[in-house]
């Protein structure tokens, strides 16, 4: 899995997964293919925090919204997807740029100040997983997300249950009812 190689060590992590019946490149066209609308509990959180203020983004993709919010594509593969972002914990806001080889980059991606964040969806042996990392790039950094975790791992972790949903809706919609949904797997370490 290329989010081991990215990121082999965290100081948190979160995991979720749901049964699928179709070939691994299906699952993963899946995932990308996903829309805003589709992912409501997003909807809510974004409108808490603009005050009410609505966006219709509905036929977009949200893989586009994240990217465009400054994740990066870090591996693409007939398997696996992996996004990532180097952002600064203080003193500003905004991510690290990754370069034209934004996986390298930000596998060695170490300046202080920063945590780096890393998620995957990863289709194997009839599931599709997505897995969260965050490692933080020094002591004082850790202590900071330490607090940003408690608050945003419930809101984090739904948003990519509705996403593993959406995407299983979507392989339904193209080729009928799949398995009972597995339970979701939640492990934070």
């Amino acid at each position: 899995m290329e989010l081991d190689r990215l990121l082999p060590a965290w100081d948190h992590r979160e995991r979720h997964r749901v049964a699928v019946r179709a070939p691994a490149p299906e699952v993963i066209a899946a995932v990308e293919g996903v829309r805003w609308r589709d992912v409501p509990v997003f909807h809510a959180i974004m409108r808490l925090g603009s005050l009410g203020a609505k966006r219709d983004q509905s036929e977009r993709p949200f893989l586009d919204a994240m990217v465009s919010g400054g994740f990066t594509v870090l591996h693409r593969s007939a398997d696996e997807l992996v996004i990532g972002a180097a952002a600064r914990s203080s003193g500003g806001t905004g991510v690290a740029d990754l370069g034209d080889e934004p996986g390298n980059a930000f596998r060695d991606f170490d300046q202080q100040g920063h945590y780096k964040v890393a998620f995957n969806f990863h289709c194997t042996a009839g599931e599709l997983s997505t897995e969260t990392r965050v490692l933080s790039t020094d002591p004082a950094t850790r202590r900071r997300f330490q607090r940003y975790w408690l608050m945003i791992r419930l809101p984090s972790g739904m948003i990519r249950q509705e996403w593993l949903r959406a995407a299983r809706r979507r392989l339904e919609a193209a080729s009928g009812p799949l398995p009972p949904e597995s339970p979701s797997l939640r492990k934070d370490e």
